[in-house]
């Protein structure tokens, strides 16, 4: 079974700059990586299993589902694109490690694909600062500011902008 993801192939083709053509399973490792690397630390591991588990059984109801589809879905969304962004142009297969380029095409620098790949983390990181503020306003028991060694308010962000203390 396919694991479940919490962002589709439509949403990333139809909100992203990602062509309608890529095949998905170029892309949804970093999709993957995005929700733990920065979904899990972000709700704590169990308000993240409580959400996974409801949105993976079409389930989630009143906060839940707010908090599913106005932060959970964009902020992954736009972290596992970040990533993606990063390692696109590269190949790895039997006979080694590539950087693909198509004819009739110009490469870009690596600092104009960092430069992309930190505009989708800033949304990402845009949508974690609302996070903030409408779990202040809607407390969820499942969501506890520290556990499993994490602390969710020292969290910072991946593009390098960080304001907390």
């Amino acid at each position: 079974m396919a694991e479940f993801l919490f962002t589709t192939d439509a949403d990333m083709k139809s909100t992203t700059l990602m062509g309608g053509n890529l095949d998905p399973d170029k892309y949804k490792f970093t999709i993957s990586n995005a929700m733990d690397s920065v979904i899990e630390p972000l709700l704590g591991t169990e308000l993240y299993n409580v959400i996974a588990a409801g949105a993976e059984a079409a389930n989630l109801t009143g906060l839940y589902l707010e908090l599913y589809n106005d932060f959970v879905k964009p902020i992954t969304k736009n972290a596992g694109l970040s990533g993606y962004l990063k390692i696109a142009s590269i190949e790895l297969n039997n006979a080694g490690l590539f950087k693909r380029q198509p004819e009739n095409s110009i490469a870009l620098e690596d600092g104009e694909i960092d430069h992309i790949s930190q505009l989708y983390m800033r949304k990402a990181d845009k949508d974690i600062g609302r996070f903030y503020k409408w779990i202040g306003l809607n407390p969820l028991t499942e969501y506890k500011i520290s556990q499993d060694r994490v602390d969710s308010q020292k969290i910072e962000p991946a593009s390098g902008w960080y304001f907390g203390e």
